[in-house]
């Protein structure tokens, strides 16, 4: 059974590979797969944000969970999304996924209805319960609508089946009263969700991290994460910087928004200029076009020249 301990470093949220009539492309799951376990990657996410998770069929979302589990071979655990704002589908799905070969699920808070945070609570304690699986927190309120306050974060905690949380909250200082809350406890890990808080958050102990932009330089973000826990300052300053610096690629492609075709868009595009998978988005996301390309590649070939990202040859 998967551990908290088990987590304790980068979790990319896979992107998801498709063909051109929009089945799983399993063959460019096994490159991602691959790629993410040869990065130093520990875990692997998949239906997530990054992965289009909400716009799959059900499915496509055991597809691609068979693929990553076939693809993987236990080298790493997998996670499985199985958010919804049914508490009766979130269970089908992790029943399912759980035959399939997943080794944890994952839950945002149920969306699109506003929730007290008592109710919240037994949504979690009651998912947990009835899964073949440990369940990791997935608290991204800017999606969901709802956010977990701490104390009610401590309360899950508590459960011996609810084994972390990935922290999207953006709200720094409820990780710093977590992360000392927490101290000293190795059965729940705490692992950030937004970029350009990595450096910080790993300084002041978060265990580890889901990063989508890890979809595109998985290696650069184990090393800030690793000088961060180890406490080098000076590193750590130096490698968040080239985060920052190349970040606005999520947004080159269609500047001024936060739409899914633009964010999810680019991180497929540097996949795709690493001759791992295609760009290809489903509808009516908006498709990365070349034109597109050039503008994102603005901000990847720094990444290039600094050896984090190796284009595959024309």
């Amino acid at each position: 059974m998967l551990e908290a301990g088990n987590l304790r470093g980068i979790v990319p949220p896979s992107t998801t590979p498709l063909t051109e009539d929009d089945a799983i492309d399993r063959e460019g799951v096994a490159r991602l797969m691959d790629w993410y376990v040869d990065a130093g990657c520990v875990g692997i996410f998949a239906l997530g944000s990054s992965g289009e998770g909400p716009s799959l069929t059900r499915e496509m979302r055991y597809d691609m969970v068979d693929a990553c589990a076939d693809a993987l071979g236990g080298r790493v655990p997998l996670l499985a999304g199985v958010s919804s704002p049914s508490y009766k589908e979130s269970v089908i799905q992790a029943e399912k996924v759980a035959e399939l070969g997943a080794d944890a699920i994952v839950a945002t808070c149920p969306y699109y209805f506003f929730y007290g945070q008592n109710q919240l609570k037994d949504y979690f304690e009651a998912l947990a319960d009835v899964s073949a699986l440990p369940l990791v927190i997935y608290d991204i309120p800017s999606r969901s609508d709802n956010e977990l306050e701490v104390h009610t974060i401590l309360e899950l905690a508590d459960n011996e089946r609810i084994i972390g949380i990935k922290d999207s909250s953006g709200n720094i200082e409820r990780g710093v009263n977590l992360v000392n809350a927490l101290n000293g406890r190795d059965d729940f890990t705490i692992m950030q969700g937004s970029e350009q808080l990595l450096g910080m958050s790993a300084l002041m102990g978060y265990d580890g991290a889901v990063m989508g932009m890890a979809n595109a330089c998985p290696k650069l973000f184990v090393a800030l994460l690793e000088a961060g826990k180890a406490g080098d300052v000076e590193k750590t300053r130096e490698l968040q910087e080239t985060v920052n610096a190349s970040f606005p690629y999520f947004f080159a492609a269609e500047p001024g928004t936060k739409n899914v075709g633009g964010i999810v868009g680019a991180m497929k595009a540097a996949q795709e200029l690493q001759g791992l998978i295609s760009r290809r988005l489903l509808f009516p996301a908006r498709q990365v076009t070349d034109e597109d390309l050039s503008r994102i590649k603005v901000f990847l070939d720094p990444l290039v020249e600094a050896g984090w990202i190796e284009y595959a040859r024309r």
